[in-house]
């Protein structure tokens, strides 16, 4: 019956669904090959906080950063020209740690040069390590942080480890998108491909900002945060920088890390606004087909479904289109440390996504993309 029934159209999206699945499958045993080649060895390590107005995560972030096992390290964090209590308390932090130091920026922030990168390479100028872990200031970390991703980049024998922390969430606001945003990260990023493949080609090099472990002395080689000081996704343009060099990175599940990345539905709006459509390198013609496309694998086919069986004539390559979104949609909730039912929403997901990346093309176009009070002017990637 089924066979019958399915016309060309639903088997395009059938087909297309099962291959995003399979790639989440492959994500996760991706991760877990790389858990198997972890070496143990400990090197030097400076972990690099850039910080701007977090002093609502900053204190969480570093007493976990103080509390590592890790035996050979030390925490550098800059207060970049926060206009809240973030240096303050960073300063109070390193009075009863030696292992913490403070450096303060309050110059102003060149054109067209985006802000992380700016810290971040300063950071880095200050660092004392032979590997660089940078950090974002909404994160904690296990105690093993250190150690998991270092033994880890060197079982791997990368340059550049990047990890998909756990993501915690506390709202339906967060729920209603975070999930559906790490969503497309597994299924149309491979991380095979981005570990195998040396040199940079379409959707072979990524990484996230949130955990970024680096060989000192390949970032300097490539030339740092400088080389990609326009760029608006920083974390991205970091790891097709190090691929552009000739340098072999990697992207897997890092459970000992976790981020609170917004903490309303307005911060995740605003948040995924100032980046979804440089996400798509700022291309209009990809942007509006990325948008059809959410339309036919994502929105239509639970419409369909819903409509069928209202009519008591279900439509079972519908059914089928959405079972195996929900079981994508749930696996991945589920890796990134949500209940599996989180999976459910993906049609309200998917539909508040493509509202983001039309309301990102609209501060593109009219010069209103911000951050953290900040202009961001820069180009999608570099």
């Amino acid at each position: 019956m089924l066979l019958t029934e399915t016309t060309w159209g639903w088997s395009l999206v059938i087909g297309v669904l099962l291959v995003g699945l399979a790639n989440v499958l492959a994500n996760i045993g991706f991760s877990r090959w790389a858990a198997r080649r972890a070496v143990a060895d400990t090197p030097m390590v400076s972990v690099l906080l850039p910080a701007r107005n977090e002093e609502a995560n900053i204190q969480a972030c570093v007493r976990s950063l103080l509390a590592q096992d890790y035996p050979c390290y030390e925490v550098v964090a800059l207060d970049d020209d926060s206009s809240d209590a973030t240096g303050a308390l960073l300063d109070r932090m390193a009075r009863d740690d030696a292992r913490l130091r403070v450096l303060h920026h309050h110059s102003p922030l060149p054109a067209g040069v985006n802000g992380k990168s700016r810290a971040c390479q300063i950071l880095a100028e200050h660092a004392r390590g032979e590997w660089l872990l940078f950090v974002d200031a909404d994160t904690v970390h296990r105690p093993d942080s250190i150690r998991a991703g270092i033994a880890r980049a060197q079982g791997l024998g990368v340059a550049l480890l990047s990890v998909i922390p756990k993501q915690r969430m506390a709202s339906w606001g967060e729920r209603l998108f975070v999930p559906a945003g790490f969503a497309l990260i597994y299924n149309a990023l491979s991380q095979w491909r981005v570990y195998l493949e040396r040199r940079h080609r379409f959707l072979n090099a990524a990484a996230i900002g949130q955990y970024v472990l680096v060989r000192r002395d390949a970032y300097f080689a490539c030339g740092g945060h400088n080389a990609i000081r326009s760029a608006i996704l920083d974390d991205v343009a970091l790891g097709r920088l190090f691929k552009q060099h000739g340098q072999r990175i990697a992207l897997i599940e890092g459970d000992w890390v976790s981020c609170r990345m917004y903490r309303s539905f307005r911060e995740v709006v605003e948040g995924f606004s100032k980046n979804a459509f440089a996400i798509l390198f700022s291309s209009l013609p990809l942007s509006l087909a990325f948008l059809a496309a959410c339309v036919g694998l994502f929105v239509w086919p639970p419409v369909a479904a819903l409509v069928s069986i209202l009519a008591g004539q279900p439509s079972w390559p519908a059914i089928l289109a959405v079972a195996l979104t929900v079981l994508d949609a749930g696996l991945v909730a589920w890796r990134i440390g949500q209940p599996w039912w989180v999976g459910l929403l993906y049609p309200a997901q998917f539909v508040i996504g493509m509202g983001i990346l039309l309301n990102s093309m609209r501060w593109h176009y009219t010069g209103r993309t911000r951050w953290k009070g900040r202009s961001l002017a820069g180009s999608a990637l570099r």
